[in-house]
């Protein structure tokens, strides 16, 4: 039997209880009210990147970096594409030469070669006789369509060339080929002949291969009306001062029947000049 106290003592011990347990997990309600209270105001991290919505000015950037991108590879793309309808048009002049139809016309503004540009020698000591602004390719106001006309072909088996020769060395002709200072001989003529060509820097195309011809090489020209001409190399001038060129482009500047060759070098660069002269083979 229990008595009044034992009773007592038991209530109140259970009302202890209770009240810690209550007590423990009001407590704990709190904790964790505070920690989401804490969590949903606590600024994001700097090492965590915030996700943001791709705004219209984001399209605007991404569309000028396409575009820019397109432009880029146009840029360097577009070289080749002038190459090969450059190429293209030479390649018409040459069969037409042996069908025996000498003459092409070309746009005045089509397929021009980067860095092409007027001949001029300075006046200087070693060429006082010079003007300033005198130049070996004169200047022509040319008309939009331009008749080329070639006198025959120029080939040389060393490096591999088949090139129309034309009978004109202003800008537009020499895109397309070799051609012949004005007022010097023609092939086969007692005299200098010189022949002006474009140095690219696109391997073998025009003269850029034309500093690999060595003393003893053939250069032949075939007239339109079939007679062929051999040359010999003899004298080669890797590195001329352009101030010094017109001791070599005169009609007699030269001996016998010479052709002489001229284009810039260094490929590219063009600061000079490379001279190859050479002798009818009799």
């Amino acid at each position: 039997m229990l008595d009044k106290k034992s009773i007592l003592r038991f209530v109140f011990w259970y009302n202890y209880e209770a009240d810690d347990l209550c007590a423990e997990k009001h407590s704990d309600e709190e904790d964790f009210m505070k920690k989401s209270s804490v969590l949903q105001n606590t600024p994001v991290s700097p090492n965590r990147k915030a996700k943001r919505k791709f705004t219209r000015g984001d399209k605007w950037l991404l569309w000028a970096a396409i575009l820019l991108l397109i432009c880029a590879l146009a840029v360097f793309a577009w070289r080749p594409v002038e190459n090969y309808f450059r190429e293209q048009k030479t390649a018409t002049l040459i069969k037409g030469i042996e069908k025996g139809n000498p003459t092409i016309v070309v746009d005045r503004y089509a397929w021009a070669i980067p860095g092409e540009g007027y001949e001029t020698i300075p006046a200087t000591s070693a060429n006082p006789s010079a003007n300033p602004s005198e130049t070996v390719i004169p200047k022509v106001d040319l008309p939009k369509d331009v008749v080329l006309t070639a006198v025959g072909t120029i080939q040389m088996d060393k490096i591999d060339l088949d090139l129309p020769l034309l009978d004109s060395a202003l800008i537009v002709p020499l895109r397309y080929g070799a051609g012949i200072l004005e007022g010097t001989a023609l092939p086969g003529e007692d005299g200098n002949c010189v022949v002006l060509g474009h140095r690219m820097k696109a391997y073998g195309k025009l003269f850029n291969r034309l500093g690999e011809m060595s003393i003893g090489d053939s250069i032949v020209i075939t007239r339109m009306d079939g007679t062929v001409y051999t040359y010999i190399v003899d004298t080669i001038i890797p590195k001329l001062d352009p101030t010094y060129l017109n001791d070599y482009i005169g009609k007699d500047a030269g001996t016998g029947k010479q052709l002489t060759l001229v284009t810039c070098t260094p490929t590219g660069v063009g600061t000079h000049r490379l001279i190859i002269i050479a002798h009818l083979q009799e």
